[in-house]
């Protein structure tokens, strides 16, 4: 472009620029404001889109991805999803999970490009639409690529959905106004509404620009419109098919206003709402991550003055629109204007409750395609109010207004960029405007940084403003188990938050865990089955709950397992297997308890099969079950190869280390145990397995001074245990340490009167000493008189009538029934058995040595 004098048809704002770098610019000045994306992580809505969402993972197909689940990976035809389906967003996440994992920098990097792209289509469009001078063309380009309303879609990895419905519709707009095509246009429709519902206004927006800009009286006009009406008819019949025809169902949380019970109410808030979000595009001082709960007060009366307000905006909008209308025939300017109007407009329709509910109040990302039609209305003020100061100082004082205007937004979304970081900023910044949600979150992020007493606060506060939020209530009882292990005030907590949801599987779990941890077991096992019996289909994360189903019942089948109910558990076990699939996280421990529960019953077959498929999921305990059962079997030669693997699974593991000493103690490889024994105690030198491993060893080879040094050791780790005062009390015996070892017995009774093998020992000890000194008068007797000491036992036998009792019994032979025959053989294999590979010996027996 040639450079001439200034004049009004010479612009001065940012026309020194080439036009061929105009492009670049916009390029490099949105990858400059939302640089610092780059450097966030997973936040809000991030995670239950993709973090736990099987689609994404891969742990779906991708049938099932594309027909039948929604956005959120739940199956779309529940009562409670919902219902969005945005199968080229979720396809984009499972990509990029497939090419790079979970890098959240790559994941930000997409939304950032997408934001580039439509950043230069709007510089596109607004030169299209020729109402303005190139270089204004670019200010409102320059202005779309920094507003801060649009930092929520590009920060948010979830708000793509939002980028690229936005692409295909400008994508559509710049192809339809340079070169019509119908398919095309019907294609990027479709494409549109796979990102995003809102991309079903897209064939209304271009059948608003045929009207404005063509022949309404020509065949070829009717034509296209019947395409696009039979093409759009096709589009929503095929979307609301797929979720069953129904509509979504929202908590009273997420849409207070749609609960109201007074219809005046939500007919007057709903009409104030666009008159918010508009506020929210022009005036974008406060924003927030979530507009829910009570961050909007209700608007009861038509005398509220933002009722009041927005009438007259409206009455306003309705006469520029009917202005426009008169003769917008003969005026290029009018149409364009007519045709902006319904860019900025139709896309609200859907989303703002006047339609239908929505899952909202208000929300900033559905303002994305909104601002592109605000920012070219900026820029055409621009136009016209240059043209109207046409001296060289006032259009500097235009570029300097146009200057200013960018460094603020810039700055601004600099800011927001910022607070999307990180959860806990994010929910920092919220805490003017939505207290009560900022405070439940917050609480969410200080338990996983293991800030108690931050978390603790923040959950009270949330519950002090809303005291029936359920999530608040079930998180504050898994942070006061965690903090201060305070079992009545988790189990309060979950109770509370039964009494709001009372379909929480996750708080029946828990607090049946807890109830059975303080001996109530009938009222925890009521709690379990209400977790397995609550359907979850009207609920939004019915996939959570059908984790936690699974997690229910495998919890119960450990409760039933060590209450020997090993049938029952079986079933439940298989239960979990069922209802948790092929990806539930605790398959493998399922599989291992499965076969324990066989192996218990004396089903060997079962219980190697069970094992068998555990081992194939890697779980190491397996490899341990495995390896002691083999050795039960006497199949030692077997067992080598699975410590080998288990070793190789998990080197360091103190568990592991302690269970192939365990082994090699059975296969009686005795050095190589006590090695494996001052392995694992050399990770954690306070194992109390380990402890009782090696000083049994040491026993079994009759090391009793270095024994009794590690039973001293598992003494000063559990002092208030019976049975370390116990064992400590019986190596004190073997050591002939009888004044220690009778105290220790002491000890162990006054802990536990009810252990009768410390009463056997201390009995044994006790005639020990008695016999030592019937010994010692013995000897001192005959020392000192040269004869017996005389001690007349009126209770004693003569050795001629025991002899004679003897003989008689010689005489007989002793029967025995022979039903009884094997299973007392069987009881007493069994016996030693137990006693041989007791895993954890808890006691030394005399009796044994």
């Amino acid at each position: 472009m040639k450079k001439g004098k200034k004049g009004p048809n010479n612009p001065v704002l940012l026309s020194n620029i080439p036009e061929c770098y105009h492009y670049l610019l916009v390029a490099l000045f949105a990858g400059f404001v939302y640089s610092n994306t780059l450097k966030a992580d997973f936040v809000y809505d991030d995670r239950p889109a993709i973090l736990t969402n099987d689609d994404v993972l891969g742990r779906s197909s991708w049938r099932s991805l594309l027909t039948t689940n929604d956005f959120w990976g739940n199956p779309i035809g529940l009562e409670g999803s919902h219902k969005s389906y945005r199968p080229l967003i979720t396809a984009s996440f499972r990509l990029q999970f497939i090419l790079h994992g979970l890098k959240a920098e790559l994941f930000h990097g997409v939304n950032l490009i997408c934001h580039v792209i439509n950043s230069m289509l709007v510089l596109r469009l607004a030169r299209q639409l020729r109402i303005m001078e190139n270089a204004v063309s670019l200010f409102s380009s320059l202005l779309f690529a920094c507003h801060p309303i649009t930092s929520e879609a590009v920060c948010s990895i979830v708000g793509r959905a939002d980028l690229l419905a936005t692409t295909w519709i400008l994508l559509a707009l710049t192809t339809h106004i340079s070169n019509p095509n119908n398919i095309r246009t019907i294609s990027f429709a479709f494409f549109a509404i796979l990102s995003k519902e809102t991309g079903i206004i897209l064939i209304p927006l271009v059948m608003c620009y045929d009207v404005f800009f063509k022949s309404i009286s020509t065949k070829q006009f009717r034509k296209d419109v019947t395409n696009y009406l039979v093409s759009l008819a096709v589009v929503c019949y095929l979307r609301l098919s797929i979720n069953n025809f129904q509509s979504p169902k929202f908590s009273k949380n997420d849409n207070p206003i749609a609960h109201d019970s007074s219809i005046l109410t939500r007919t007057l808030t709903f009409l104030y709402l666009p008159m918010f979000h508009a506020n929210l595009i022009v005036f974008p001082k406060t924003l927030s991550f979530d507009w829910s709960m009570d961050a909007i007060p209700k608007v009861e009366s038509v005398l509220d003055s933002r009722f009041i307000l927005s009438v007259i905006c409206y009455s306003a909008l309705f006469k520029i629109i009917g202005k426009l209308i008169m003769n917008f025939k003969n005026s290029h300017q009018n149409q364009v204007l007519l045709f902006l109007i319904a860019l900025l407009t139709t896309p609200h329709i859907l989303s703002s409750n006047l339609l239908t509910y929505v899952g909202f109040v208000a929300a900033e990302r559905i303002l994305y395609l909104n601002t592109v039609a605000y920012c070219i209305l900026v820029g055409f003020g621009v136009e016209v109010t240059r043209k109207k100061f046409s001296t060289s100082t006032e259009r500097k004082w235009i570029l300097s207004f146009a200057i200013l205007i960018l460094s603020i937004f810039s700055y601004k979304t600099m800011q927001r960029v910022d607070d999307w970081t990180t959860e806990e900023s994010l929910f920092k910044s919220a805490l003017l405007v939505n207290p009560t949600k900022a405070h439940m979150n917050l609480g969410y992020v200080f338990t996983t940084q293991k800030k108690y007493e931050m978390a603790k606060f923040h959950y009270q506060e949330a519950l002090k403003s809303k005291g029936n939020l359920a999530d608040a209530w079930y998180n504050l009882g898994i942070l006061v188990s965690k903090s201060s292990n305070s079992t009545q005030e988790a189990i309060h907590c979950y109770q509370k938050a039964l009494q709001s949801r009372s379909n929480f599987a996750a708080a029946h779990l828990n607090l049946a865990l807890l109830l059975h941890d303080v001996g109530l077991h009938q009222k925890a096992f009521f709690h379990l089955d209400e977790c397995l019996q609550k359907s979850g289909e009207n609920l939004k994360s019915y996939r959570n709950h059908q984790r936690t189903q699974a997690t229910c019942a495998y919890n119960k089948g450990r409760l039933l397992q060590k209450s020997k109910e090993f049938h029952v558990a079986i079933d439940t076990f298989k239960l979990a297997l069922n209802i948790g699939g092929k990806h539930f996280e605790h398959t493998s421990s399922v599989l291992n308890s499965i076969g324990t529960c066989y192996n218990e019953i004396g089903n060997v077959e079962s219980a190697e099969k069970y094992f068998e498929a555990a081992i194939s999921e890697n779980h190491v305990n397996s490899y341990l079950t495995m390896a002691h059962l083999k050795i039960r079997q006497n199949r030692s030669y077997e067992v080598e190869g699975l410590l080998r693997k288990v070793m190789t699974l998990a080197p360091d593991s103190v568990t592991v280390l302690q269970n192939i000493a365990l082994a090699e103690y059975h296969m009686q490889n005795y050095n190589r145990s006590l090695l494996f024994y001052r392995k694992a105690l050399s990770v954690n030198a306070n194992h109390v397995e380990s402890l009782h491993g090696i000083a049994n060893l040491l026993q079994e080879t009759q090391n009793y001074s270095e024994s009794e040094e590690f039973y001293r050791k598992i003494l000063e780790i559990q002092p208030h245990f019976y049975s370390a005062h116990a064992n400590y009390g019986a190596i004190l015996h073997l050591n002939q340490k009888y004044d220690l070892a009778l105290k220790a017995y002491d000890t162990a009774l006054i802990l536990n009167p009810n252990d009768d093998v410390a009463r056997e020992n201390r009995e044994k000890l006790i005639r020990i000493r008695e016999n030592d000194k019937t010994l010692a008068e013995h000897i001192t007797c005959v020392h000192q008189h040269g004869c017996h000491p005389n001690r007349e036992r009126k209770d004693l036998i003569s050795l001629e009538t025991l002899r004679e009792y003897i003989s008689l019994c010689k005489t007989y032979t002793p029967t025995v029934d022979p039903a009884l025959c094997e299973p007392i053989v069987e009881a007493y294999v069994e016996m030693r058995r137990d006693a041989r590979y007791s895993s954890v010996p808890t006691f030394v027996s005399l009796r044994m040595t």
